[in-house]
């Protein structure tokens, strides 16, 4: 088996892993809501503060992971991820589980941004690497799929002391990477530059800039259908094993467009995958929430549709940033993944209290209506 082939399996392991610790707290919401004593906006306001705390500090760990070249950060990114975030169950006070819940999401930062890069730097001159990427990040987004649902299966079985077993494939699923993935690519040039330098650089290219807008309204969209949906359903009498299955065939559907993107890509273009992505999200919405009164099983397939499209573009938005700016593949994919997911974040406090106050239905109508102005807006565009 060769370098590429190693490193794209190895790596994408790594990201289902992640990102399934990632999601092991989302259908939990609810039930970790009820144990503090706080109320929806309050959950709501922690967790933009996880998100937030980690992904903005992902371009400068992917500028450390551009300059050092060490698996490092590879490494102790799912260490940390797979042990505190199944601590943070276990915590009985609002600031250890916010101390548990960062420290788990600081481990997810280290991670991205330098296996991203590593993707394209094995990938160097391959005219494939927009599958390659698809199937990356697709795997990762099915991890984070079946967390929701592997969560409620071992509450259910065992409570939340179960939940601590969950540490023990994580740390099984490092010792794996670090013998399977190949050693760190040559590259061209190392990155010598002050990290300031490289992110004014950035920030003077257009076409990054208006990536980064998009990638933080598709990050907020993700980020505020799979936070608020389980509260929704088990208003609507769905119960925890049910709406954990529901979340979690969402971002199958999701991880799978990921996946087959490149195939869109080449029929529609990247800037026509992107528009079609947008639009698609606030009519497979309002049918959702049409429907759940009257059929589960339709309104259900919907909303697990709507999960195709929300992410369909994201492994299309990572390639253009990554060859809009190719020195710097690290920082842009740190920008990519986890600066836009922060910024997207930042729409759960509130969100929260629209949602405490008018219902999280108006919440999905509000964050859809978003994605289908920003798709309008594309399509106008001449090019990205």
């Amino acid at each position: 088996m060769n370098k590429q082939i190693r490193a794209l399996l190895g790596l994408s392991f790594g990201h289902f892993n992640i990102d399934l610790y990632a999601a092991i707290l989302v259908p939990l919401y609810p039930v970790i809501t009820a144990k503090l004593g706080i109320n929806l906006a309050s959950i709501s306001l922690i967790i933009a503060l996880g998100h937030l705390v980690s992904s903005m500090m992902q371009p400068l760990f992917g500028y450390f992971a551009d300059c050092l070249r060490h698996r490092v950060f590879m490494v102790w990114g799912l260490v940390l991820s797979s042990v505190f975030i199944p601590l943070a169950i276990k915590t009985n006070t609002v600031f250890l589980f916010l101390a548990c819940l960062l420290t788990g999401m600081i481990g997810n930062a280290f991670f991205h941004p330098q296996v991203s890069a590593l993707i394209k730097d094995f990938n160097k001159n391959n005219p494939n690497l927009s599958r390659a990427m698809g199937i990356f990040l697709g795997l990762g987004t099915i991890g984070y799929a079946i967390g929701p649902y592997v969560a409620t299966l071992v509450y259910k079985l065992k409570n939340e002391d179960g939940l601590l077993y969950l540490i023990i494939p994580g740390l099984l699923s490092v010792i794996f990477m670090y013998f399977f993935v190949p050693r760190m690519p040559e590259k061209d040039c190392y990155i010598k530059e002050n990290f300031f330098v490289i992110i004014k650089e950035i920030l003077k290219n257009k076409t990054c800039v208006f990536l980064l807008l998009i990638s933080t309204i598709k990050s907020a969209v993700s980020i505020s259908f799979g936070t608020y949906i389980p509260f929704l359903l088990q208003n609507k009498g769905f119960s925890l094993q049910q709406t954990g299955l529901i979340v979690t065939l969402f971002f199958i559907s999701g991880g799978l467009a990921t996946i087959v993107s490149s195939k869109f890509e080449k029929k529609l273009g990247a800037k026509g995958v992107i528009v079609l992505s947008f639009l698609t999200i606030l009519p497979l919405t309002i049918a959702f929430l049409i429907t759940l009164n009257y059929s589960r099983i339709l309104s259900c397939f919907l909303f697990i549709l709507s999960g195709f499209f929300i992410l369909l573009s994201v492994g299309v938005i990572l390639v253009e940033a990554q060859n809009s700016i190719q020195k710097y593949t690290g920082v842009i994919s740190g920008f990519m993944q986890g600066f836009s997911w922060g910024l997207g974040a930042l729409f759960l406090a509130p969100l929260g209290v629209i949602g405490q106050n008018f219902g999280v239905d108006k919440i999905l109508i509000l964050m859809s209506l978003i994605a289908f102005i920003i798709g309008i807006y594309t399509l106008k565009r001449k090019s990205l």
